[in-house]
Parts: C-alpha cells; structure tokens; sequence
C-alpha cells in the first residue's frame, strides 16, 4: 500500500513538474515590448493571421497604391496643376517618399531604389512601398505594438499599446499628410483636395466582403471595450513631424524634424558604452534610462 502510494506521488509530482514547466516556457516565449527596439514592420505583417480581412480590404484603396502615384505619366493634368513635371519618376524622391510609403527615414522603413538596400516590391502583396497600417496606428513603428497584442491575444486596453507607440488621434494622423504644408496638393490650389475627416474615413477598413470562414477567428471582439477608453492621443494629439531636404553628394536626403519620437541617438549610446563598456545596455543606468525615458511627444 505503502509503495503504491509513493509511486502515485512521485507520478503525480512528475507531471506537476512538466506542467510548471510547460507553462513556464509559454510565459518566456511572450517578448517583452522594448520601446528601444521600435521600428515599421509593414503590412503584411498584419496579413495572414491577425488581420487579414483588413489588408484585403487596404489593397485596393488610395493607400494601398499610393506609390504608383509617384510614377511617370499617371495623373499628369493633376500633376501639371500642382507644377510637378508628370513625366518625371517622383519614386525615389524624398519630398514625397515621407508621405507615400511607410516609415521612409525611419527604422525599418521603406528604403528607395537608390539606397544599398533597397526594400523589395512585389505588386501582388504590397508592403513598405505603399502607406500601410502603420502610418495611420503608429508614432514610429509596430513591432513593439505586435508583441502586446500577441500576449493578450487583443484583449489590451487603449493605454496599454499606446505607451509602446500606438496613437488614437485618427484625424491628426490623416491631416499631418493630406495638409501638411509640403504638400504640394492643397485645397487651395483644387477644392477636391479639401480634407473631411468623417467623409474620408468611411472608405477605410471596408473588409466586410473579405471575412470567410478561414479568418472568421480574426473578428475585433475588444473593439467595443476600447471605444468607451479615452488615450492621452486622442486628448493631446501627437506632434505633428516637419521635414528638411539637403543637397548631398549622392543626392537630396531628408531629414524630419519636431519628431513624434524619442529615439535613443547614437551620441547617447557613445556615452553609455565609454562609461560602462561594451555591455553597457546591462547596466543598471542604462535599463534606469529606457525606463523613464519620455518617448513620445505631443501638441501643446
């Protein structure tokens, strides 16, 4: 009796253990988010598993084929008003690269036929290239975003995304390209180009005809939970970013000014390391300084 009992209990704890286990490595492989690590992922990310009714529906709207506008030859009368040649290639040029693909300047984000490295364009599944969902739901960058809605599996709260470079204040968003005083398009030059708010958003996010039965697990259920939360975006929208172009020797290059985010530069980095070495980012100053650093700035 004795023996069958300790044989049960040792079973028992066994399969304690594996269990404990199990969970343990689960728990680990959820990444933490890291505001360090922010950079643009592109859309098809979202494509595929999470989101894909979304991106069907994207595709065939102005954002998602924004960059052929920058091609030879299509809307050359609108182009002529806006005194743009319209048999010039405006693809690799940085006054409209900032508005017409995604994160272009940024980490991660679109690169040109002109850099080393250019991003890779495939017509059937549009990406960088084109104005994605991280234009419009991000300051700089969804990845960090992902990782909280892969660990909650979209049950998160307006705030908690937010803090990791989610905005909320949708009009801003729209506005900061469509006005912007770089644009060359401008409500004054056509009436067309006047920008409603509540008009243009009602051709956004049309996937009503994509959901199927493959992705019908996709469905925002915390949607409605999160339309009764206020974030800190929608009551103070974020900054709204200005853009310099200078003359290099291999070409213009644009540099943004009055950024949205606080990236960690280069100088900081070069200081951290000649004080602590070349395992600087263990050190407890460092994990201090990403912890109370203010990444995000908004209108005052």
């Amino acid at each position: 009796m004795t023996e069958k009992f300790l044989k049960i209990t040792a079973l028992s704890l066994l399969s304690l253990t594996v269990m404990l286990t199990v969970i343990t490595e689960v728990e680990a492989r959820k990444k933490k988010p890291n505001n360090y690590k922010m950079k643009y992922v592109g859309a098809l990310k979202c494509d595929g598993s999470c989101h894909d009714p979304y991106y069907q529906a994207w595709k065939n709207t102005g954002h998602g084929k924004a960059f052929e506008l920058l091609k030879p030859g299509i809307r050359a009368e609108a182009k002529k008003k806006a005194a743009l040649d319209p048999e010039k290639d405006y693809t690799t040029d940085p006054h409209c690269l900032r508005c017409h693909t995604t994160g272009y300047r940024q980490r991660g984000g679109f690169r040109p036929a002109t850099h080393k490295k250019p991003t890779p364009i495939d017509p059937q599944e549009p990406n960088k290239e084109q104005v994605g969902c991280e234009m419009c739901h991000t300051i700089a960058g969804g990845s960090e975003i992902r990782k909280i809605m892969k660990n909650t599996k979209g049950d998160f709260d307006k705030a908690d995304t937010e803090k990791h470079g989610q905005r909320w204040d949708y009009s801003n968003v729209c506005t900061r390209c469509h006005l912007h005083p770089k644009n060359p398009f401008q409500p004054s030059l056509d009436k067309k180009y006047e920008f409603d708010f509540k008009e243009r958003v009602k051709n956004i996010h049309k996937a009503d005809k994509y959901w199927s039965e493959d992705n019908r697990d996709q469905k925002l259920e915390k949607i409605k939970k999160r339309t009764k939360q206020i974030a800190q975006s929608e009551k103070t929208p974020v900054a709204i970013e200005d853009w310099k172009i200078k003359q290099k020797k291999k070409g213009p290059k644009l540099y943004l000014r009055n950024k949205p985010y606080n990236k960690v530069k280069r100088k900081e980095r070069r200081e951290f390391k000649k004080a602590h070495g070349k395992k600087y980012k263990k050190s407890d100053e460092w994990k201090k300084m990403l912890a109370e650093r203010k990444w995000f700035n908004y209108q005052k």
